[in-house]
């Protein structure tokens, strides 16, 4: 008798147990880490018209700025990696206005330091850390933009800012 008030007991007991765990799975909010990585899809040329409905028409590409790689982030976010001579990076993004993901490592800690400046004719915000990360972001017509680097020299991105801010182009499919 003791022997099955026992076995009862533990069968009460694991399906309580089951009964909480089938409730934490379901009713559990599913929200994005900070610290999660970006789901990227490298690509041959910049073109994502087929999964994110456009495609980068234009950016630098010269002897001292050349591309290297080509993403797309999250199925919405491009991103161009380039090689800056000598022995430097830069990144591109370009997403539809709103849809921006900025670098995660670039938001992680804030920014330093923050100003606003016209170029061409557009209103470019500049962040920086002070020798760490760099990113400059402008609007044109309907797709939001960042050039950042990680590991910037002095003055770098507010010195090749131009010629990005002028030349990037997005277009819709």
């Amino acid at each position: 008798m003791v022997d099955s008030l026992w076995l009862v007991i533990a069968l009460l007991l694991l399906a309580v147990e089951s009964v909480v765990l089938v409730l934490l799975l379901t009713l559990r909010q599913e929200t994005p880490r900070a610290d999660a990585r970006e789901t990227r899809t490298e690509y041959l040329q910049p073109n994502y018209n087929e999964v994110a409905g456009f495609r980068l028409a234009a950016y630098p590409d010269n002897e001292i700025i050349i591309p290297q790689r080509y993403w797309l982030i999250e199925r919405e976010v491009a991103e161009v990696d380039f090689v800056i001579v000598p022995g430097r990076a830069m990144s591109l993004r370009a997403a539809r206005s709103g849809a921006m993901r900025e670098p995660v490592n670039l938001t992680v800690n804030g920014y330093e330091r923050s100003e606003q400046y016209e170029i061409d004719g557009l209103t470019v915000t500049q962040k920086q850390n002070a020798g760490r990360y760099t990113s400059v972001s402008w609007t044109r017509d309907g797709f939001d933009y960042i050039l950042y680097s990680q590991k910037p020299e002095m003055n770098m991105i507010s010195g090749l800012a131009v010629p990005f801010i002028v030349n990037a182009r997005a277009e819709e499919a």
